[in-house]
């Protein structure tokens, strides 16, 4: 009876592993997992974005549904409606720069400055060697479950 049991017991450790190993590859990654941390979820944008723009993609026009994931709707239709070049939007609308750093998205340092239930105001430091480091306020608003960028502001 006892080895009976002890089989069960055995097996059903083994179904336990496997279920939890199959949850872990299913599960999406934390690049696109909604944020419940302003701070963290300010982070994850810039280390993915700057690792797009640095490998030349183009987020804002190639990658909409996921840059919905990081940055308001509002957001996106105020930066589409901005005139391009000089005078405009000259560079990059998140980063205030024609040329990017790699680094940048390896070294986000964050501070909260003010963090509300719907809203927060954060501190951002994107440091790099090859073009110095970006300093700049982020506004972030809670909306579908996840905190998510709605206002940049680099002081000049």
């Amino acid at each position: 009876m006892k080895m009976v049991a002890l089989q069960r017991f055995s097996k059903m450790k083994y179904v336990c592993v496997a279920v939890l190993v199959a949850l872990t590859f299913i599960t999406p990654s934390r690049a696109v997992w909604p944020e419940k941390n302003p701070a963290e979820a300010v982070r994850n944008f810039y280390a993915w974005y700057v690792h797009e723009v640095a490998n030349g993609s183009r987020p804002l026009e190639k990658e909409r549904e996921q840059m919905r994931k990081f940055v308001t709707e509002g957001l996106l239709s105020r930066i589409n409606k901005m005139p391009k070049g000089p005078g405009g939007l000259d560079g990059d609308f998140f980063l205030n720069a024609q040329e990017v750093d790699p680094e940048w998205g390896k070294n986000v340092a964050v501070s909260n400055y003010y963090v509300g239930k719907t809203m927060s105001k954060l501190g951002v430091i994107l440091t790099g060697r090859k073009l110095g480091d970006r300093q700049f306020e982020v506004k972030a608003l809670f909306q579908e479950g996840a905190w998510k960028i709605d206002e940049v502001k680099f002081s000049d």
